[in-house]
């Protein structure tokens, strides 16, 4: 009987077989397990990461979307129908859930400033938040791509808890922290934002529509009352206040627009046809389409003062107290077809303002050291020597159309000579004629715009800064990154 015995190397093949196998398991199972982490991070982590921004951002736009309301519809800014509550001087919204991955987003809003015009800015600070779905549990490293810190950026995410909340309380002031457990993984980011108001007068004259002034001799320039009385010097480039004297820019938001004489400053308009284009020394944009909304009455005004209550015959105010511009000496007019005259308190300077609901048909004598509003819900039909405003500063008074309830009733607004006047008007629903030679100090917003006279038209740069707010824009955007 012959024994057989396998060769040596007959094991070695297969312990190296063996060997290969381990490797490429080892290979295999590492390379699974990255894709799994990464899988894990790409697909839900750094997604969640990058919608939560979206959810809070999208929170800003619903805060916005009220503090605008406060102008363009009042009675239904931050209305509790639409889910606010005011607790505290803050506004606060129930979070509002939405997208196919469950996003939520809730807003705070609070009066944090009022400027010199008494118009408040609003801070809005807005939470997003975002599900995390997946593993529990953060492995991603650092090579996501090219200068990408993924890691530290995910040490946000809220397993068990809100990390913000036990950190730095609910308001980020370290008031009120507490554990705070969440219902499953998500992951938070707060922004916040402050809306500051559009004051309206802009430029000399904005005319919604038809545009056709002002006279073959007539100009348009611009001053700066913070250095002085107005003087021309719109062609000395050598005076120190040559810089101030070319800013009497007019925005036409029409196809039809006549301009006539010398315009020292820029033309906007939305395709319109410009005439004598040599006389204007500013530069031409025939493609700067606008809108201007409706005015509202303001619902912040304090009380109405029990008189007077009319403008009859020859009436005077004599106001109680200074005031302030969020809180002026406030009177309402039945009609105003006499003489009135508004007197400082002592040497003071004086807030007051007036919500008239008839025409104006009478005279107004602003004495110095008073600030007068107008507001009117009628029309207008004054000589140019009838707004007597003593100071000469054009923000000292200004008036404000009321836009009728119909929007194809038009207001109207017609200046007759004699006379110069220094003053503000803004009646984005009122179509305005001027005829003879006034000589103005200030600025116009209207529907329409007649002019055919050689008027000389100065614009205070102050004005830019002056006035009712009539919207919002968002001028600082902050994430908190903690």
């Amino acid at each position: 009987m012959r024994l057989f015995r396998k060769p040596a190397r007959q094991a070695n093949v297969l312990l190296c077989v063996l060997c290969v196998i381990l490797v490429v398991t080892i290979i295999g199972g590492n390379v699974l397990l990255n894709c799994v982490t990464r899988y894990n991070t790409a697909a839900s982590q750094v997604r969640s990461w990058k919608e939560s921004l979206d959810a809070a951002e999208a929170g800003g736009d619903v805060a916005y979307a009220e503090i605008r309301k406060t102008i363009i519809d009042p009675t239904n800014a931050f209305s509790p129908s639409n889910g606010w509550t005011y607790s505290g001087g803050v506004y606060s919204n129930s979070a509002i859930t939405f997208g196919h991955d469950n996003l939520s987003t809730s807003s705070k809003v609070d009066l944090f400033y009022y400027d010199s015009n008494g118009n408040p800015w609003y801070r809005v600070r807005t939470r997003g938040t975002a599900p995390v779905n997946g593993l529990k549990r953060i492995t991603m490293d650092d090579r996501m791509g090219v200068g990408t810190r993924g890691d530290s950026l995910l040490r946000k995410i809220d397993f068990n808890y809100d990390h913000f909340i036990a950190t730095y309380g609910p308001n980020g002031d370290n008031v009120g922290k507490t554990l705070l457990p969440v219902t499953q993984p998500q992951i938070t980011r707060r922004v916040e934002l402050v809306a500051a108001p559009i004051t309206p007068f802009e430029a000399a004259i904005k005319d919604a529509g038809t545009f056709y002034g002002l006279g073959d001799a007539a100009q348009i320039d611009s001053y700066n009352s913070a250095n002085g009385a107005y003087y021309f010097c719109a062609n000395n480039p050598s005076d120190p206040h040559y810089s101030d004297s070319r800013s009497g820019n007019v925005e036409i938001n029409s196809a039809v627009a006549t301009i006539r004489g010398m315009l020292y400053g820029n033309l906007a308009t939305n395709g319109g046809t410009i005439v004598r284009s040599n006389y204007i020394t500013g530069t031409i944009d025939n493609n700067v389409p606008f809108t201007l909304p409706p005015f509202k009455m303001p619902t912040d005004l304090p009380l109405p003062q029990n008189s007077p209550n009319k403008a009859n015959g020859n009436t005077t105010i004599n106001p109680p107290a200074a005031g302030t511009p969020q809180g002026p000496n406030f009177y309402l007019f039945s009609s105003f077809n006499g003489n009135l005259t508004v007197n400082p308190y002592g040497s003071s300077m004086t807030y007051v303002a007036i919500h008239t609901t008839s025409d104006i048909t009478g005279t107004i004598d602003v004495k110095p050291n008073v600030r007068l509003v107008i507001y009117f819900d009628g029309n207008v039909s004054v000589k140019a020597k009838d707004l007597y405003n003593e100071s000469g500063i054009a923000a000292n008074l200004q008036l404000y159309g009321i836009s009728p309830t119909d929007p194809s009733v038009t207001q109207t607004i017609n200046i007759s000579p004699p006379g110069n006047f220094a003053a503000t008007i803004y009646a984005p629903s009122a179509a305005y004629t001027m005829n003879g030679n006034p000589d103005i100090t200030g600025a116009l917003v209207c529907k329409t715009f007649y002019g055919n006279g050689n008027t000389s038209w100065h614009y205070d740069r102050q004005l830019d800064h002056e006035g009712d707010a009539v919207d919002y824009r968002i001028i600082s955007y902050v994430e908190d990154t903690r």
